[in-house]
């Protein structure tokens, strides 16, 4: 599953949010997975105004895609392979200056025409050195990005149980061995619950509650968000609180499911989404599904865009054939995912409200 939702935008934007009150201003945006990863001022005082970061910068693309830099095989994953399988583009953008940087890239699922951008967060400590916050797949494209950053990889968290993102932590730990590994507590997998080494993580030390023991505690503070098991396996991620930028970072607690397409995802992906393929009839109920050629414009895109989102947030989202007016009612604002809400916090509510309370206070 693809929860949380990141984005891109080639000019900073500010997104005010009325829903909470207190004394101080507050600064957010997205970093994380696909529809993923969230950042939002938290702490020391109740925040009044939360301002949300869509993106800050210019967003900058290495010139390595060209010539293969953007290759990267990837054919697992359970029940569905996640893709693309051969090729990913990674996008960075400068969030905070000197400070904050997003990295994205498109991220597929299966062999359907869902797509999404799953994002990794780099912060430059104190130390001159950079915490990765949930890793992409290392292609060479991404390692330049990084490295042009001309700061030592310092550590490496995964913040989160899910698949989508552990499955990085591995290769791209071992473009900088030097760096620390870092993971959330109660890591498992299905179907089988394997091991942190099967997916090529070694000697990773483990994210623990409020522990002011981290090397970068000075810095970052840290919570864990965690359920009882819901269905075959508990909800566990942890969220990051930068100080100085004044900067929260979860990946799948809540979202922010933007109104254009993420540059990552690529203009072939928006076109097959917007074609009435065999899930849009599935899913229409009945109703008459034209089959029309799709024309390469930006409405075609955005339908594309606006399918792929009511795919990955709904289970069986019955309107996939004129997807604007459920797209409208999710987009632009922040959000919990209607299947993360679904599926682990209607389990437990009373928890997953007191946790939030804390921790917005």
């Amino acid at each position: 599953m693809v929860a949380g939702i990141n984005l891109t935008s080639p000019k900073s934007t500010l997104l005010p949010n009325h829903s909470s009150s207190g004394e101080s201003n507050a600064t957010a945006f997205l970093g994380g997975s696909p529809l993923n990863g969230l950042s939002f001022q938290l702490k020391p005082k109740v925040i009044k105004n939360v301002n949300l970061v869509v993106a800050s910068g210019k967003a900058i693309s290495s010139t390595s895609g060209s010539s293969g830099g953007r290759f990267y095989f990837n054919i697992t994953g359970f029940p569905f392979p996640l893709g693309p399988f051969l090729n990913r583009r990674t996008i960075r953008t400068e969030a905070v200056k000197d400070s904050i940087w997003l990295f994205e890239q498109e991220q597929a699922l299966g062999f359907s025409s869902v797509s999404t951008n799953i994002r990794m967060t780099v912060i430059k400590l104190k130390s001159g050195g950079l915490w990765v916050h949930a890793p992409i797949a290392p292609t060479k494209e991404c390692i330049e990005l990084v490295k042009e950053l001309g700061a030592p990889v310092e550590y490496i968290v995964l913040p989160t149980f899910a698949y989508e993102h552990k499955i990085f932590v591995g290769p791209f730990s071992r473009k900088f061995p030097q760096a620390q590994v870092w993971v959330a507590p109660r890591q498992w997998s299905w179907p089988l619950n394997l091991p942190l080494e099967f997916f090529g993580i070694f000697r990773a030390k483990t994210l623990k509650d409020d522990d002011t023991s981290t090397p970068w505690a000075d810095e970052i503070e840290q919570k864990v968000l965690s359920c009882p098991e819901v269905g075959i396996g508990p909800y566990v991620e942890v969220a990051f609180y930068h100080k100085r930028s004044r900067t929260l970072l979860v990946t799948d607690a809540v979202i922010f499911v933007p109104r254009q397409p993420p540059e990552c995802i690529s203009k072939e992906s928006l076109l097959a989404s917007a074609k009435n393929g065999l899930a849009v009839k599935v899913l229409s109920k009945g109703k008459e599904v034209p089959n029309e050629p799709v024309v390469d414009d930006n409405k075609n895109r955005q339908k594309g865009w606006e399918r792929m989102v009511l795919q990955i947030l709904f289970l069986g989202p019955s309107n996939l054939l004129e997807p604007n007016a459920s797209f409208a009612q999710m987009s632009q604002k922040l959000i919990v995912s209607p299947i993360v809400k679904t599926l682990v916090f209607s389990k437990v509510p009373e928890k997953a409200s007191s946790k939030f309370s804390a921790e917005l206070h």
